[in-house]
């Protein structure tokens, strides 16, 4: 890969900047700590509430045949699996149409300038910090627009708009036997999670097809891709690559979502959260509600996480001006920054368990009194060996 020379840009704060910004930070911190408590309360109850709801809508789903209509389920959460039919996929942006395709994503790259900053900053005898940032460019394949804009040194290395984004396609006509399978149900086949270890540009189920012919502008490059520029061998800033990949007329799917009318629509499974489930082949609906069980298990983690390192930034706010004011001295201002750092993450590890154990009191009352238990054991140790 071919790089530009590298860019370098120096700055150095003084002492008294950097106490005042490590000021004006607490007021900050203290926010950043008490947020997530209420982040974390929340989420509990949230995960609580979702997993129970899914149980229930095991226990409540109804199969109904794909080839008829019954009035009486209207309303409620089905599960219907059956071939889909439609007549074709229409990209109105480029101008393509694909033939006997249910749904498709379409996927563009554009060949564009990509900016790799680095930071390495100092701090000097007297408190000051002198920071040395450095940027190299190269060019890269990328479906997500660079904004050259924002760019260390945006001159030389611009990059034009991307011509439109990667996007998922729906047939007008698509149906699920008597079903009408609309936009929405269409988009949430392409949010079926892929299997372990399977890699692929395109979603599970989606296979890559080529259009009939190449739109205006475009051709077809020896990867079969549609190719926008003067030369795929050697691109230019600009040039586009557009591929696209979908299921096909005939394949089966299933859906699992509340019946409305001869469609489907969103099912109120909690609150603030709704269920429409689709996937390419055929599954029971147990299958897809547990995979929606697990991805709002993972949901839950991740908020957890979040809120936890939320309320470590918020500590070492909270600390900044002690470790700043050390800093006079640099050496011993980088055990103060390691020091604040370790004492800002047993609090806000400390804190995000205790918040959670006590929302857990009304939702998991044993496993919660264990989780403080075992809390109040963790940071009674890490204090003894701090002081040994």
């Amino acid at each position: 890969m071919t790089y530009d020379p590298a860019y370098t840009q120096t700055q150095e704060i003084g002492l008294v900047e950097r106490l005042g910004g490590a000021l004006i930070g607490i007021p900050l911190g203290i926010l950043l700590i008490f947020f997530p408590v209420a982040l974390l309360w929340w989420n509990e109850h949230r995960d609580v509430e979702i997993q129970q709801a899914i149980e229930k809508a095991i226990q409540s789903v109804v199969t109904v045949p794909a080839t008829t209509l019954a009035t009486t389920h209207d309303g409620h959460l089905v599960h219907v699996v059956g071939p889909a039919t439609a007549t074709a996929v229409k990209d109105l942006a480029f101008g393509v149409t694909l033939p006997a395709m249910i749904a498709a994503q379409r996927r563009v790259e554009m060949y564009q300038w990509r900016e790799q900053r680095s930071e390495k900053t100092t701090t000097n005898w007297g408190g000051s910090q002198s920071t040395v940032t450095t940027a190299r460019y190269d060019h890269v394949w990328s479906t997500d627009w660079q904004d050259s804009g924002t760019f260390l040194v945006p001159q030389g290395h611009l990059n034009p708009p991307m011509p439109a984004p990667s996007a998922i396609l729906a047939a007008d006509d698509a149906k699920l036997g008597a079903f009408r399978l609309g936009t929405t149900t269409l988009a949430a086949l392409a949010q079926t999670p892929p299997s372990p270890g399977e890699k692929s540009d395109f979603p599970p189920g989606f296979q890559e097809i080529r259009p009939e012919k190449a739109p205006t502008g475009f051709a077809f490059d020896r990867t079969g891709a549609l190719y926008q520029g003067q030369d795929p061998v050697a691109p230019a800033v600009g040039d586009v690559r557009l591929r696209y990949a979908g299921v096909a007329a005939g394949q089966t799917l299933t859906v699992v979502a509340r019946q409305s009318g001869d469609g489907f629509t969103d099912f109120p499974l909690a609150r603030n959260v709704n269920l429409l489930l689709a996937a390419v082949g055929e599954y029971s609906a147990e299958t897809l509600l547990d995979r929606e069980a697990n991805a709002q298990a993972t949901l839950t983690w991740l908020l957890r996480l979040a809120g936890v390192v939320v309320m470590w930034i918020g500590f070492m706010l909270l600390l900044g001006p002690l470790a700043t004011l050390v800093s006079i001295v640099p050496f011993l201002g980088t055990l103060a920054e390691g020091l604040t750092a370790d004492i800002a993450f047993v609090l806000a590890l400390s804190l995000g368990s205790v918040a959670i154990a006590v929302a857990w009191l009304f939702v998991h009352p044993l496993v919660s009194i264990a989780l403080i238990l075992a809390t109040l054991a963790v940071g009674g140790g890490y204090i003894y060996l701090r002081r040994g």
